[in-house]
């Protein structure tokens, strides 16, 4: 079999989960909001009943802004209703966990419709305070009043309103954020995201970040024109809406089609930008969101493209940050460039090597396993294989092999070794070890069907060497041919399966001791008898080439004609296949009668 470089695949944002920390500019202090919104529903009473008395009743002694020169309060009956209706609620009803009837969701209504700013900004305060501690689900009654108060001219609203949704969204039900969606709240947030005030901004991006969470929030996103304001803010000067902004970004990044409109927008020379922020956040927001759009191949080339390859230098130096969420999202993002073969020589040249194999030294868990990933991408370019044998990788490789507590690491490694070993450098590898480390995972009981498949295939490569066959005959007292005969004939994935016979097939090219016949025969003749009825040509194929092999030796002869194996291989000489199935099929038929031809003779 002729043995090929293989790659990782690339990480789709899917398979991710992004801790994303939202910013939020609180308008007033969490504690105070209560006593706040009682005192103000209460000053807009005393107001009211001065009003009604025509004076007799004096007003409060501090009106704050209720009244000045140039404004006169004139509250509604409905309104001043609304104020008493929310101000009871407030001081008797309140406690715990919130819970609104129709009448104070009424009154929030007629407060948040209000032409009066003073009763604007008492509905904000009111949600602000529930949606603090409110753990039922919003409803669309619920949430319509909040999304008018989005939209009211006043700057201190718009904050306790922004605000409000937030909490919503964050502290309260999943079900929250498409209710919100579905009310018209994204479409009001938007239009937020273009205030000149950093708190507005702030807590705006941060609403659009936590929305940006539900497929059908996604895309009414898209549908409302957010990109191009959430880039600008990606570049202002507050980092706290910078954070936003990026993590609403990311947030955005899962789905292809989306991938396609931030691009297609001009997010990419704005993420690499970003990859220079002195903040670890924005750097690791930028770099994920990278490495998701670096998921397509035509994104990749532009990623590349712009700034004359800036984008690889930005990531290789994050490698290197002591934040170990930021490195392992730069190596994620770097392993994903590193699809194409352009950039995985460009990678190593502008010193990604050094890096990874400190990652591979020093990290552990999600790190590890995205360096590792970022090495297996750059080992498929043959080039790459002279700087990686020269920098002593093969050491960390098999330690990180042999780590049982981390599978997709494991899986990795070995990908890597079998690439190396398709190159001129498998003699090094076979002196290092790599093969008493490869047949330590085969044998391990714990190891996963994802790592049993990269171990099996790269034991496939190695077995091309003479000495290599022998020690896999011998090493373990014999156990290792046992396991492969195992897999060959029980593995429930046929990938293991395939490249188990791969193996096998080449031992048997070697003499194999008396002993691992006698065990073994039952479970290879099984296995030759499945792959040869097999409706993949590769497992016949295989098959046949093997039993050419095998029945070069007595022993397998006799056992393959006492299973009646001829009838099904003349089905295969017989019927519509591939020139070499019907070649190889032929060849086994005449070992098969000639033997049997020589016995009768004899008789």
């Amino acid at each position: 079999m002729e043995a090929k470089r293989k790659g990782g695949e690339s990480l789709s944002s899917m398979d991710q989960e992004f801790e994303i920390r939202i910013e939020r500019s609180l308008s007033t202090d969490k504690t105070d909001v209560l006593e706040k919104l009682v005192q103000l529903l209460r000053r807009l009473l005393d107001y009211c009943l001065c009003c009604l008395s025509c004076g007799c009743i004096p007003l409060p002694e501090q009106t704050g802004s209720l009244i000045d020169d140039n404004y006169e309060m004139i509250l509604l009956e409905n309104e001043r209703q609304a104020v008493g209706n929310l101000l009871h609620y407030l001081e008797h009803e309140a406690n715990g966990d919130p819970v609104l009837n129709d009448e104070h969701v009424r009154a929030l209504s007629i407060l948040a419709s209000s032409d009066n700013v003073e009763l604007q900004k008492s509905a904000a305060l009111c949600y602000t305070e529930i949606s603090e501690r409110s753990k039922t689900p919003l409803t669309i009654d619920v949430a319509t009043p909040l999304v008018q108060l989005l939209k009211s001219q006043d700057l201190q609203v718009q904050k306790l309103a922004t605000l409000a949704m937030s909490n919503f969204t964050l502290c309260g039900p999943e079900s929250n954020k498409d209710t919100i969606g579905k009310c018209g709240g994204i479409r009001a947030l938007v239009c937020l995201l273009q205030s000149n005030n950093t708190d507005v901004q702030c807590n705006t991006a941060g609403c659009i970040t936590t929305l940006a969470t539900t497929d059908a929030n996604k895309q009414q996103i898209f549908d409302d024109q957010a990109i191009h304001h959430l880039l600008k803010l990606m570049k202002s000067q507050d980092l706290r809406v910078q954070r936003n902004a990026a993590g609403a970004i990311l947030n955005l990044t899962h789905l292809q089609n989306h991938r396609n409109y931030l691009v297609a927008g001009g997010v990419i020379p704005t993420l690499v930008d970003l990859l220079q922020s002195p903040d670890l956040d924005i750097q690791y927001y930028s770099a994920a969101s990278l490495s998701n759009i670096a998921v397509n191949e035509k994104h990749r080339a532009l990623m590349v493209a712009i700034g004359h390859t800036d984008v690889i230098r930005n990531l290789i130096k994050l490698v290197s940050v002591k934040a170990e969420k930021v490195q392992c999202q730069a190596c994620l993002a770097l392993r994903n460039l590193a699809s194409d073969g352009n950039n995985q020589s460009l990678i190593v040249k502008h010193g990604a090597l050094p890096r990874l194999q400190k990652v591979l030294r020093t990290s552990h868990k999600d790190t590890l396993v995205a360096a590792v990933a970022c090495l297996r991408n750059l080992s498929i370019h043959k080039a790459n294989e002279v700087v990686i044998m020269a920098n002593n990788f093969v050491i960390e490789l098999c330690h990180v092999l042999c780590d049982s507590q981390n599978p997709e690491a494991q899986r990795h490694a070995a990908g890597i070794l079998r690439n190396l070993a398709v190159g001129q450098y498998i003699r090094d590898l076979v002196e290092h070890d790599c093969v008493e480390a490869l047949t330590f995972v085969l044998l391990g009981l714990e190891t996963r069907i994802n790592t049993l498949k990269e171990v099996t295939a790269a034991l496939a490569v190695f077995a091309d060497e003479d000495d290599v066959k022998y020690k896999l005959l011998h090493l373990h007292g014999g156990k290792v041919f046992s396991k492969l005969v195992t897999l060959a004939s029980l593995s429930t994935q046929s990938e293991v399966q395939y490249n188990s016979v791969g193996t096998l097939g080449q031992l048997f090219l070697v003499e194999i001791p008396e002993e691992l016949k006698t065990v073994n025969i039952s479970g290879i003749v099984l296995y030759i008898d499945m792959f040869l009825k097999s409706p993949d040509p590769n497992f016949t194929h295989i098959a046949l080439w093997t039993l050419v092999q095998l029945l070069k030796d007595p022993v397998f002869l006799k056992a393959f004609q006492d299973h009646s194996i001829e009838p099904v291989v003349v089905k295969l000489a017989s019927t519509l296949q591939p020139s070499t199935i019907e070649e190889l099929a032929t060849t086994v038929l005449k070992k098969l009668r000639v033997e049997e031809e020589s016995t009768s003779s004899d008789d």
